[in-house]
């Protein structure tokens, strides 16, 4: 029978299967906007940052004179293709997901969207994430370290071949010890049986490492910021820089490129000789041994001296970049916008020292007096914003949020003194021109694992700030958890006061093992590399 009555409730006229149908795809419509800023920003990661931050000077160089390429190395262009692919899609979906995983923390403050769409996408976010950062990631540093070191994974020698994947798995395996002992230092932490057991206790194990290890990293480089951005400003200042300095650092890197191209060449003619050796006999094998030991050796040695030049270029290539940086830098200052910049860098740096003579002081207090953190413990600026943040939502606990935020703040300090921070690298790469190489072939991995640790300690310690009705989904998706902020704060002032005191040691020695002027001036080390490249 009908209804008579207009407002008759009609839901119990409606199938399950309709009302299910509806549910979900209002769901679905709700997790829209955070596919649609996956797949734009992994587009963009992939198509356009990507590029930049792993551009080669091979690669440009090459384009640039067409040089011909060795016919042995068929099949290595295609190799390096696909791990290039791999770690793009890689790098670009780590960065997709953080920015995701930040997006959907702000609906959860805001309360925006379906919430049972925020729980399912904000489990798939964090899970991919954990993923890529604990396993995608370090296995393709891993294999991009090993494949440096001369032992390719792929090719007819089966001996070096299981070796790569030896080095790989070892690799790995080391990676694993360190991130899971790593949690020995977390108040409560789980055992691997128990953690094995149960899933969830596994995941959120996992979890809190990822966090912890964030948030030590962030430390340490915001530490190293802070110093970078004090010493590029208030620090001696270089000299003027000249087109014709920079024009012969170009000459120098070119030259030492056309070095790198030539020793390739006649890596591909041996190759292409030992290829077109014709079967023989006994005889003829027993002399072409002795012959093949001097051309493998030829081999090794032409390998060598290739590593040799790619690590000077690098170096160069470095120096090459801040010596542009400097001539943009001086040129800009003559300008109003460039002496508004300089007038905000010099603010900034104040305020890195006064950020680091207050968690000076939070430490020594803290060691000395081993009583509860209070929120005089964070300085004027973060406390403001945590008031500021108090007075949105009254139930915040400030304390907590004090805490966050000057956690927030290391991040952007770390962005507002890239520049510093670059230079500075730069200045202590010179002693280990490898290391700035090695850095430079993984750079593009490196910040999106740091991005990725970054988001994931963030939303960790937001975990435990927010109210009960607001951040329910945030609980139900990361779990309980062991990041206490209290605790978290401690551990990253003294982190952040280590990484200031070593990066200061760092430069005092540097500038007495070298010198000031070639130490400040960038000159003194160029000899040495143009020397080597003579020879």
């Amino acid at each position: 029978m009908l209804p008579t009555q207009p407002d008759d409730d009609c839901g119990d006229c409606i199938p399950a299967y309709l009302n299910h149908s509806a549910s979900f795809g209002t769901k679905a419509l709700s997790t829209t906007p955070f596919i649609a800023t996956f797949a734009l920003l992994t587009v963009l990661a992939y198509r356009k940052v990507f590029p930049l931050l792993s551009v080669q000077y091979s690669s440009s160089h090459d384009t640039a004179k067409s040089l011909p390429r060795p016919a042995t190395s068929g099949p290595e262009p295609a190799t390096q293709q696909v791990a290039r692919r791999i770690a793009a899609l890689t790098f670009s979906s780590t960065i997709a997901l953080s920015a995701v995983l930040t997006e959907l923390l702000l609906c959860e403050i805001s309360n925006s969207f379906n919430p049972t769409a925020r729980s399912i996408a904000l489990q798939i976010t964090v899970a991919g994430l954990l993923g890529l950062l604990v396993v995608a990631i370090p296995l393709l540093g891993i294999s991009s370290a090993v494949s440096k070191s001369g032992y390719k994974f792929h090719g007819a020698q089966k001996g070096r071949l299981r070796l790569a994947w030896v080095l790989e798995l070892a690799g790995y395996a080391a990676f694993l010890f360190g991130f899971w002992a790593i949690g020995t230092i977390l108040p409560e932490s789980t055992t691997i049986a128990e953690s094995i057991k149960d899933q969830s206790s596994l995941f959120q194990a996992c979890l809190d490492r990822l966090g912890i290890t964030g948030v030590s990293l962030m430390a340490l480089l915001s530490g190293f910021a802070s110093v970078s951005a004090i010493w590029q400003t208030f620090g001696p200042k270089p000299r003027l820089v000249t087109e014709a300095e920079i024009t012969r650092k170009q000459a120098g890197l070119d030259a030492t490129i056309d070095m790198i191209a030539e020793k390739k060449e006649k890596l591909g003619h041996l190759g292409r000789k030992n290829a077109e050796i014709p079967n023989q006999g006994f005889w003829g094998r027993t002399v072409g041994s002795f012959r093949g030991n001097a051309d493998s050796q030829e081999k090794q040695t032409l390998e060598m001296e290739m590593n040799g030049l790619e690590t000077m270029a690098s170096s160069l290539e470095s120096s090459l970049n801040i010596l542009r940086v400097r001539r943009g830098d001086q040129l800009r200052a003559t300008t109003k916008m460039g002496r508004l910049s300089l007038g905000l860098s010099t603010i900034f740096a104040c305020y890195c020292v006064y950020r680091i003579c207050m968690t000076t002081f939070n430490v020594t207090r803290r060691i000395f007096s081993r009583g509860p953190s209070t929120s005089s413990d964070t300085d004027p600026v973060t406390y403001t914003i945590a008031l500021f943040a108090r007075h949105i939502y009254p139930s915040l606990d400030q304390e907590s949020w004090a805490q966050q935020i000057s956690f927030l703040l290391s991040g952007a300090m770390l962005l507002a003194s890239f520049s510093a921070v670059t230079q500075t690298f730069h200045l202590f790469s010179r002693f280990m021109p490898s290391a700035l190489h090695a850095t430079k072939t993984n750079f593009a991995l490196l910040i999106s694992q740091i991005s990725g640790m970054y988001v994931i300690s963030s939303a960790l310690m937001l975990r435990g700030m927010m109210p009960k009705e607001v951040g329910s989904v945030i609980n139900s998706a990361l779990g309980a958890g062991l990041l206490e902020p209290a605790w978290v704060q401690r551990w990253f002032e003294g982190f952040f006061i280590l990484a200031v005191v070593a990066t200061a040691a760092g430069i005092f020695l540097g500038r007495q093992i070298s010198g000031a002027t070639s130490w400040d001036d960038d000159t003194g080390w160029d000899l040495g590399l143009e020397m080597g490249k003579r020879s």
